[in-house]
């Protein structure tokens, strides 16, 4: 490697017969618009102060010699040569006189002036960007603006210093005097070798820099060494790229990486992740691609669904995505696997997402918290399928085993779905709401768009209600305002919500009746209404309910999969003596299921979990030595190992974790750390068996 100061134009741009390209690992063309007018601000003012100005570094690599033109390969700095080029474009469409577009084109394009090396269309450009945006480069290029994508960056910078120009132009300042700006740009440059690492050195460059997003990271990663880099990127990358949207990447290699690993992967240290998983699994570029196209195809599908599945897949896929509940997606994954390779059929996955759909509307409504969602769909699969069996009883299996739970994951019943129905407050979950509310007038199918549609309340919002509503709803009409207005009994969805406003119930109904004949589930029992009070309310809710009901039944197993082992129990952590005698074999921490051997197991495999979300909290006991239970002495972490007298730490830290305490002893530390962390009981349980105790 080779580092020495350079100049944009002298260096790089300027001279004939040399190509730069941008390789396919890199990112796209993305400068702001912000970024633009402060590059051309520098460049004017180190014109009129005639002093030079540090742009930046550019690591470049020589590919290869052809035709007497020198090709390389740009590492680092592709955005500011990007940006650079576009603007001399830009001034050579600006220039007045001949010979400031004579002497911008030499600057531009390469040139052959004896014809002798076959300089063609693909080769007279200086700078060859990756695959989508030189085709817009190219057709910048060649002055054909009509073809070009308006939307793309580099037509919108091209207009941005376009414009700039012009104004300087205004200002008497010349096309050529700008170019002695530019002129005016040094950079570090930096040659690579044959024996440099591409990949270290552009990982150590761009951790100072613009931050890579994962996306980013992971594509230099899988394409950066290899020799077929544009054939893997045309036939894997670009094809994910295109189904999920560059603006889903980083939420696809999240679940992605979450779905493949064990415990739950922050940003922070994804990429690290995503590399000891490549490394482990031994996976060549190839294959890795070709895993992740794989996924993209799933997750496309996800997003937006995908043709190749049924309207009642489409349709639930829409639904769950609508209603947020894109946790659903570590499960999912194993599920579609199975189906792409055959194992459940589309009747099977309709039956699943359709109860999964319901499940999910249940806890919703019944606002049951979803911190454990991650965990019990990220163990879901491995749960229901620990005996391959039951593979054969696919849906009975996934809903056995829901029902069989004692922790707030246990599906909600059909009670506990009602009075939640009637009485808590919907409004406040504006989505869901809204869904509800539509699901009732389509029937399950969709049949009215709902977008262009606002909830509206029949009983009006405004704090000081009329006296003509007053009088309606009776003396008690506070408290009856305050018990049913947010509640589904007293909400709709209309087209009209500015003109319903706190019109008078007789008036606001006459607006109704006009929409009542598209969605009569609705209205059929408001219209015919001459007044609106509690007990009409009640009866309206109780209606909606049943339909509710209906729509969003759970279908019982038809087999009945048993998962709990008679010889064990399951307990939570609120008494810790009930673990003396007792031999654990799991434990469920945010709906996450872990399998242990013994009570010091489960006490370490809880603390790395915990550390993994909530570092900071370990960290300062640590750091304090601190003692969480006020009759005991014992010291949970320490940076010191002789503080707690053992050698085991925390993974990947230099935290020691006290060890040598009795099952109880174990119990009341997860207690305390749990409530340390801020971390409900409720999340945590754990299941045992009675061990008889040794004889003395």
């Amino acid at each position: 490697m080779v580092i020495e100061p350079g100049r944009i134009i002298n260096d790089f741009i300027e001279p004939n017969k040399r190509q730069y390209a941008i390789p396919v690992y890199q990112r796209n063309y993305e400068w702001s618009k912000e970024q633009c007018i402060k590059l051309f601000e520098d460049i004017v003012a180190a014109y009129k102060r005639d002093k030079t100005h540090f742009c930046g570094s550019v690591v470049y690599a020589l590919l290869k010699e052809e035709h007497n033109i020198n090709y390389y390969v740009i590492i680092d700095g592709q955005q500011r040569l990007t940006t650079i080029y576009i603007l001399l474009k830009a001034l050579l469409d600006c220039a007045k006189t001949d010979n400031e577009k004579d002497s911008l084109i030499e600057v531009i394009y390469n040139k052959d002036k004896f014809d002798t090396y076959d300089v063609d269309t693909a080769s007279k450009l200086k700078l060859k960007p990756i695959k989508s945006d030189n085709k817009q480069l190219c057709l910048l290029m060649d002055n054909k603006y009509d073809d070009i994508d308006k939307s793309c960056e580099i037509w919108r910078n091209y207009v941005i210093f376009t414009d700039l120009i012009k104004k300087k132009q205004e200002e008497e300042l010349t096309v050529k005097e700008i170019y002695k700006g530019i002129e005016k740009l040094i950079c570090a440059k930096i040659s690579l070798g044959n024996d440099d690492n591409a990949q270290e050195i552009f990982e150590r460059i761009n951790s100072t820099g613009v931050p890579l997003s994962l996306e980013d990271k992971i594509r230099n990663f899988v394409l950066m060494t290899d020799a077929d880099q544009e054939k893997l990127y045309e036939n894997y990358w670009l094809i994910s790229e295109q189904l999920i949207g560059r603006d889903k990447m980083t939420s696809f290699f999240l679940d992605y990486l979450n779905f493949k690993n064990d415990g739950f992967t922050r940003i922070d240290e994804a990429y690290d992740v995503f590399k000891k998983m490549y490394s482990d699994g031994k996976y060549s570029n190839e294959t890795m691609l070709m895993e992740i196209k794989h996924y993209a195809e799933f997750y496309h599908a996800f997003l937006v669904g995908d043709t190749k599945y049924s309207d009642n897949i489409n349709r639930s896929l829409r639904d769950i995505n609508r209603l947020k509940q894109t946790t659903l997606y570590y499960f999912l994954f194993s599920v579609f696997d199975d189906y792409s390779s055959e194992v459940i059929d589309t009747k099977e996955v309709e039956k699943l997402l359709n109860f999964l759909l319901c499940y999910s509307v249940r806890r919703l409504i019944c606002e049951i918290g979803s911190n454990s969602l991650r965990g019990l769909y990220k163990t879901l699969y491995n749960r229901a399928f620990v005996n391959p069996e039951n593979k054969n009883l696919y849906y009975d299996s996934v809903v056995s085993l829901l029902k069989q739970l004692s922790s707030k994951d246990a599906i909600p019943s059909d009670e506990s779905f009602k009075e939640a129905l009637k009485y808590n407050n919907l409004y406040k979950k504006n989505a869901l709401c809204k869904y509800l509310l539509a699901s009732i007038v389509n029937k399950g199918k969709e049949q009215i768009i709902i977008d262009n549609l606002t909830i509206e309340h029949i009983m009006p919002q405004n704090k000081n209600l009329s006296t003509e509503w007053q009088i309606m709803l009776g003396s008690d009409w506070e408290a009856i305002k305050e018990k049913y207005l947010n509640t589904i009994g007293n909400l709709t969805l209309t087209a009209y919500n500015s003109e319903l406003g706190d019109r008078p119930f007789s008036e606001k109904i006459k607006i109704l009746e006009e929409v009542g004949t598209k969605a009569v589930e609705l209205y059929s029992d408001v219209v015919d209404k001459e007044k609106w009070t509690a007990e009409t309310i009640e009866n309206r809710a109780d209606r909606l309910i049943e339909i509710i009901l209906k729509l969003f039944a759970i279908e019982e197993p038809k087999t009945v999969v048993e998962f709990k082992d008679p010889k064990y129990s399951e307990y939570s952590c609120d008494n810790p003596d009930d673990a003396t005698n007792k031999t654990p074999n799991y434990y469920i921490l945010s709906g996450e299921r872990v399998a242990v051997t013994s009570f010091a197991d489960m006490f370490r495999s809880v603390v790395d979990r915990i550390y993994s979300a909530n570092k900071e909290v370990i960290e300062e006991m640590a750091k304090k030595n601190e003692k969480p239970l006020e009759w005991s002495s014992k010291v949970l972490f320490s940076y010191d190992g002789s503080i707690v007298g053992n050698e085991y730490k925390i993974k990947n830290t230099d935290i020691y974790i006290t060890s040598n305490h009795s099952a109880s002893y174990y119990m009341y530390f997860i207690r305390a750390l749990l409530d340390r962390c801020e971390i409900d009981r409720d999340e945590f349980v754990y299941s045992a068996r009675f061990t008889i105790p040794p004889t003395t």
